[in-house]
């Protein structure tokens, strides 16, 4: 299988997340950049417009004053003839020269610069006329009738001024607009360029990790094959080497576990067969007859033999669910496998007091019976030892057109719903109370579990209408052809 094709793969993670970070402020800040250069022009240009509006504005509004000013002061030297006053006439016309050239000088239409030029000249020439001809000669008379033209041009002038005024102030305000729409689609285009760049990096961060998550989930699953390949920056990547190496040290300790409880499981039959042997002798009387407290002795050395000889077969049994998945498929008859498992557990059954009631057809079944009668066999003993007063349980049977359901339930205290799949872990125990000397060795009920999945069925915690703990088996009443089995034929 080839390796995916990374086109970018940093060598560590700070240099992933420095990267993603330059790379995601980048187009941030360049529209930062460009937002803060577009309102500087346009406040540069605002500022530069206004004051030409206000230059223009100042000026154009003082002409038609200092026109009537001059008026004034001319028809005044016409009846006074004082020569002071033609000197202020003078000096009012070089005003509205100045005024006059102001506005000449800044930028305006052509129409406007024309106009302008023209008030120049002929405000020139009418002052020239006026000075030069006497304040009581029909010249001077005639010369005063020309300020009536020069101040209707001077009003058509401010009009056009005001004209220009109004148009400056509409282009500023669509500059001002044009760079709010610029800014406005610079961000539309840049702000999902960054998200779209941390979505990117995010998830090239966040993969790898998802990846050694997933390792570690198969890890704790207890699966074998696994690929420890993660691509991504090199801390990651030696993580990955790591969780490889501790799967190989926990592999490792998992065979030496089985082979230690192999070992031990073997080396303990043999000396508790001899003391099954020696009290089955005892009970028989072999030796001579029993005083009364001499069998209660007895049995209760029958009682813990046997449920030593339960504690071994359920390790032996847990050991070689590593190595033996298939099942021997066999007909029997339920009933009489149920009636096997109680006899096998009279001891333990008569220790706890308990009382069970059977409910159920005869059925003859199609399955492995030596690990059903395990199954079995382990689901009693977990009611007889988690029993409370009034010690009841109920083993009850139903098929339907392609199921066997069978419930075993008991008095006791209900399983909480933390412990409800925790307990059928191998080695887990749940925090009920357990009667009895020896302590469990929390692996009968996975055994159970793992013998229920090889018929290609369920065990599982169900509600009981007069129990408070119920454990119900389903199993085909047909083996599926999926399954690893073999099967016997009884004759």
């Amino acid at each position: 299988m080839t390796k995916p094709v990374m086109l970018f793969r940093p060598r560590s993670l700070l240099q992933l997340v420095v990267i993603s970070f330059v790379l995601v402020l980048t187009p941030l800040s360049a529209l930062l950049l460009q937002a803060m250069q577009a309102l500087e022009s346009v406040s540069m240009k605002s500022r530069v417009t206004t004051l030409e509006i206000v230059s223009l504005s100042k000026n154009s509004q003082s002409l038609p004053e200092i026109v009537l000013d001059m008026e004034h002061t001319a028809r005044q030297y016409q009846v006074l003839g004082d020569s002071k006053l033609k000197g202020i006439f003078q000096t009012t016309e070089t005003r509205f020269n100045e005024d006059l050239n102001n506005i000449c000088k800044r930028n305006i239409s052509q129409n406007s610069l024309l106009l302008c030029n023209k008030l120049n000249s002929n405000s020139k020439m009418l002052i020239r006329t006026l000075s030069d001809a006497p304040y009581d000669s029909a010249i001077y008379e005639n010369a005063l009738s020309d300020f009536e033209l020069l101040a209707k041009h001077t009003q058509q002038l401010v009009q056009q001024i005001q004209q220009l005024i109004q148009q400056r102030s509409e282009q500023l305000a669509a500059d001002a607009a044009s760079v709010k729409s610029k800014l406005l689609w610079q961000g539309v285009s840049l702000v999902p360029l960054s998200i779209a760049m941390s979505v990117l990096f995010t998830f090239l961060i966040i993969r790898p990790i998802q990846r050694i998550e997933d390792i570690i989930q198969q890890l704790g699953s207890g699966q074998e094959s696994l690929k420890f390949e993660v691509h991504g920056p090199r801390e990651l990547n030696n993580l990955g080497e790591k969780l490889q190496w501790l799967q190989s040290r926990l592999q490792a300790l998992e065979e030496q576990k089985l082979r230690f409880i192999r070992q031990m499981s073997h080396e303990l039959k043999t000396p508790l067969a001899s003391l099954r042997e020696g009290a089955d002798l005892m009970e028989e009387e072999i030796l001579g007859p029993l005083t009364k407290p001499q069998r209660e002795i007895v049995v209760i050395l029958q009682d813990k033999g046997l449920q030593l000889q339960r504690i071994i077969e359920n390790l032996l049994d847990f050991n070689g669910l590593k190595y033996q998945r298939s099942i021997l498929i066999s007909l029997f008859d339920l009933r009489k496998l149920i009636d096997e498992v109680l006899y096998e557990h009279r001891l333990d059954i008569n220790r706890a007091d308990l009382y069970y009631c059977l409910e159920g057809q005869s059925l003859m079944l199609h399955a492995d019976r030596v690990k059903l009668r395990t199954l079995l066999s382990n689901l009693v003993s977990n009611a007889t030892y988690y029993c409370i007063q009034p010690s009841r349980m109920w083993i009850s049977w139903q098929a339907t057109d392609k199921d066997l359901m069978l419930q075993i339930a008991n008095h006791g205290i209900a399983i909480p719903e933390e412990d409800r799949e925790r307990i059928f872990r191998p080695f887990e125990q749940g925090r009920q109370p357990r009667s009895g000397t020896i302590k469990g060795s929390g692996i009968g009920l996975s055994v159970a579990q793992e013998y229920a999945l090889m018929h290609g069925g369920t065990l599982q915690l169900a509600n009981h209408p007069q129990a408070e703990v119920c454990f119900q088996l389903n199993i085909p009443l047909i083996p599926n052809n999926s399954t690893n089995y073999t099967e016997i034929k009884i004759s």
